[in-house]
């Protein structure tokens, strides 16, 4: 069964989504940033739904962006916006860091409901394509910034994953990536690669 997260402070709005998602997904309901963080570091979703305007700066989407970057660092969840912050700029910040949809309030839950039904066919093909060796990895470029960025970034991102999936094993990174361990050493002197810590 799909982990839905949802990330919502108007307790109204928030006891509609869950009540009609839990008939068919397990949903935990959160009210702030803090509260979001708390249960993603405790366990792992597989679609977060994440108001942007959270308190205690309920018109601005600062605390939902924190929702959402934490999300993404450290794990590969479907990110739904579902705001009432309509505008143009809004939408770009969420959008530039690899959300998965963008929806605005008020939504109907037909449309909800399609969007988590798209990211459970995303999750259940990426995995799929996991279970043969195909990763997905995601980067933003901008296209004037060249091949050579653009190579950079997806060495640096590739090489990340590998790392972060052996524990930072160099030994054992270097033999995925079909490198020498003096070779690895180097990239991650130069693209300054550390590993992360839980505190």
């Amino acid at each position: 069964m799909l982990r839905i997260l949802v990330v919502e402070d108007d307790e109204a709005i928030r006891s509609q989504l869950c009540f009609a998602l839990e008939k068919k997904y397990d949903v935990t309901e959160v009210a702030n940033a803090p509260e979001a963080i708390s249960e993603t570091d405790r366990g792992a979703f597989d679609v977060a739904v994440v108001d942007l305007g959270l308190p205690p700066n309920e018109q601005s989407p600062v605390e939902g962006l924190k929702v959402i970057d934490h999300l993404l660092s450290v794990s590969q969840c479907k990110i739904i916006v579902l705001t009432g912050q309509s505008t143009k700029e809004c939408a770009m910040s969420a959008l530039e860091r690899g959300v998965f949809d963008f929806l605005v309030k008020p939504v109907k839950m037909e449309q909800l409901f399609y969007s988590i039904e798209r990211a459970e066919l995303f999750i259940s093909t990426e995995r799929e394509l996991q279970k043969q060796g195909v990763e997905r990895i995601e980067f933003q470029v901008k296209i004037g910034d060249g091949l050579q960025k653009l190579r950079e970034l997806a060495e640096k991102n590739i090489i990340l994953r590998v790392l972060n999936d052996t524990g930072f094993n160099v030994y054992q990174s270097a033999k995925i990536l079909g490198v020498k361990r003096e070779s690895l050493y180097y990239f991650i002197k130069k693209f300054n690669l550390v590993r992360k810590t839980d505190a």
